[in-house]
C-alpha cells in the first residue's frame, strides 16, 4: 500500500503526534473517494475506508507492542505503553477534527455525510435545539448508568480487537464520526456566540478526553491479545506475560472511565447547565 509506506510503524512510535495528521489525512482521502465512488452512501462508505486506510499502518504498531508485551509483561508498564497510547489519542483527535472540518463546512449536505452518525443520536434523543435534550438534565445524571454503559463499550471494544485485531479501529472512527457530529449539530442548533460554544465545548472535554481515552486502552488490549493468540503459544511464558499486561491494561480503562463517568455526571452536566 502506497499510503503506508509514508506512516511506517517503527516512525509513529518515535513521533507519535504524527498519528494526528494521519487521521486528519486519511478521513479526507476517504471523503474524496466516497464521494467519487459511493455518492448514495457517502456516510457509511466513509467509515470503512477510513479504516481500510488506517489498518495496516496500525497492525505493524500493534505487532510491535505484542513484542514488547512479550518480553517485558507489566514491567514498566506506562513506559513500555506510552508510545501506542499516544498514537492511539492523537489519531483519534485527528479523526475527530477532519470530521469537525466536514460537518462545520457541509452546510446543507451535513445530513448525507453523517447520515448513520444522525441516526445513533436521533435514536438516543441527543439531537434536539435544546441542550438540555442532550442527556444533561437531572434524569440522566445518574452515574452509576454512565460508568455501566461506557464499560459495556470498553468491552465491545476489546472483544472486537481481539478478533479483528487493528480492526477494533473501525470503533474508534465510528466514535470519533459521532463525537463530531454531536458537537456540531449541538452548536448549530444553539446559534450562541463564540464564547458560549467555547464553554460547551470546554464542558463536554472534561469527560469526553478520559472516556475516548479508556476506550482506546481496552482497544489496545485487544489487538495485543489478537497477535499473541496468532505468534505466541498458548502455555509459553511470551503469551501469559502479554495476557497479564492486557489485563493490567482493561483495568487502566476502566478505572480511567470510572472517573470520565464521575466529571460527567458531577462536572459536566453543572457546568453545561450553567451556559445554557
Amino acid at each position: 500500500m502506497v499510503l503506508e509506506q509514508f506512516f511506517k510503524a517503527k516512525w509513529l512510535e518515535k513521533r507519535p503526534a504524527i498519528s494526528l495528521l494521519l487521521g486528519f489525512v486519511f478521513v479526507f482521502i476517504g471523503l474524496i473517494t466516497a464521494l467519487i465512488f459511493f455518492r448514495n452512501d457517502v456516510s457509511i462508505a466513509l467509515l470503512f475506508l477510513v479504516t481500510l486506510l488506517l489498518v495496516p499502518s496500525l497492525m505493524k504498531v500493534i505487532s510491535l507492542e505484542e513484542k514488547v508485551e512479550r518480553k517485558f509483561g507489566v514491567k514498566h508498564f506506562f513506559k513500555t505503553h506510552r508510545a501506542i497510547f499516544e498514537i492511539y489519542f492523537f489519531l483519534f483527535i485527528g479523526i475527530l477534527a477532519a470530521y469537525l472540518v466536514i460537518g462545520f463546512g457541509a452546510g446543507d449536505n451535513l445530513e448525507s455525510i453523517s447520515e448513520e452518525q444522525m441516526k445513533v443520536l436521533n435514536s438516543q434523543g441527543l439531537i434536539a435545539d435544546d441542550i438540555i435534550d442532550f442527556g444533561y438534565s437531572e434524569k440522566f445524571d445518574n452515574f452509576l448508568g454512565i460508568f455501566t454503559a461506557n464499560l459495556l463499550v470498553a468491552l465491545i471494544f476489546f472483544v472486537l480487537s481481539v478478533f479483528y485485531g487493528a480492526g477494533g479501529i473501525f470503533l474508534i472512527v465510528w466514535n470519533a464520526s459521532i463525537f463530531s457530529t454531536f458537537i456540531v449539530m449541538t452548536l448549530n442548533n444553539l446559534s450562541r456566540g463564540v464564547p458560549q460554544a467555547m464553554g460547551l465545548l470546554g464542558a463536554f472535554s472534561l469527560h469526553l478526553i478520559p472516556e475516548v481515552f479508556g476506550f482506546l486502552v481496552a482497544a489496545i488490549a485487544g489487538g495485543v491479545v489478537s497477535r499473541a493468540l496468532i505468534k505466541e503459544k498458548l502455555k509459553g511464558k511470551g503469551f501469559s506475560n502479554v495476557v497479564k499486561d492486557a489485563t493490567l491494561l482493561l483495568l487502566v480503562s476502566f478505572a480511567v472511565l470510572l472517573v470520565a463517568a464521575a466529571l460527567e455526571a458531577f462536572v459536566s452536566t453543572g457546568l453545561v447547565g450553567g451556559l445554557v
